[in-house]
């Protein structure tokens, strides 16, 4: 007896099966990150340029704070870091992100950053803190980072880091220069950021 497969929208297709008995079939796959574009729960959050004029703290510039207060995941699926002027082009500074930050200026004193959503036209917000800093503001409790890179000025970086925080988790971005910034320089950094609808 043979098997008929049907749509089971009701709709009444049948699927397409040729001589040598191999089932057709046509799939559309897209990431996590795009079905979130897709369905406007994506965004970016950006500095914008802050000015960086000294060495600043020992554990480095704190730039970004973001803390998630959804009942989901918050994913940072992309970093991004930009910079511009400065006087020691040939030297690297040190970006690095780390988890959970206990305190610090950045936390009690930054400036709340715009999270952007990536689908025009959507209505859709986004239940984080997002604070920036620049100069001389600080970030304490800092354990190992979970992010570290070199950027040097005048350039620009982008990759995928697919991090995750959990309700109440945080994550700050920091800028350690190579020596101070004698004439300055300009840098900003932000995620490219989604709400996870992937069940524990």
């Amino acid at each position: 007896m043979a098997t008929i497969i049907e749509d089971g929208t009701g709709k009444g297709f049948n699927v397409k099966v040729d001589g040598e008995n191999r089932l057709f079939s046509r799939s559309i796959t897209e990431t996590e990150f795009e079905n979130a574009v897709r369905k406007g729960l994506a965004f970016n959050v950006n500095t914008k340029f802050l000015p960086i004029t000294t060495a600043g703290p020992t554990d480095g510039h704190a730039l970004l704070y973001i803390k998630n207060n959804e009942d989901r995941d918050i994913i940072l699926a992309a970093w991004f870091i930009g910079t511009d002027l400065g006087t020691n082009g040939a030297d690297l500074g040190l970006m690095q992100v780390f988890f959970n930050p206990t305190g610090g200026t950045i936390i009690s004193g930054g400036t709340a950053v715009a999270a952007v959503n990536r689908q025009g036209g959507s209505s859709n917000t986004i239940d984080l803190d997002a604070l920036s800093g620049g100069d001389s503001f600080t970030a304490t409790g800092l354990g190992e980072p979970v992010l570290y890179q070199t950027q040097s000025v005048g350039s620009r970086a982008f990759g995928t880091v697919q991090l995750s925080l959990k309700k109440g988790a945080s994550a700050v971005v920091t800028y350690i220069p190579n020596g101070a910034e004698t004439a300055g320089v300009d840098i900003y950094t932000g995620f490219q950021l989604y709400i996870s609808e992937t069940e524990d």
